[in-house]
């Protein structure tokens, strides 16, 4: 597919509101990375830990 050169340019502008955002997203910070499913894996092992200790 090819996108023609007139096309490329009529981009819709992002409002000056956003722009702190687009640029924390390219930065780079020091420290631990860790992916999504890890962090909704230990939010449901939690969960069901809990139930399991309430239903004891």
């Amino acid at each position: 597919m090819v996108i023609s050169m007139s096309k490329r340019k009529r981009r819709t502008l992002m409002p000056m509101g956003t722009a702190g955002l687009l640029s924390f997203q390219t930065e780079e910070s020091g420290g631990i990375k860790i992916k999504p499913w890890m962090v909704v894996a230990a939010t449901i092992g939690v969960v069901t830990a809990e139930v399991i200790i309430r239903l004891i």
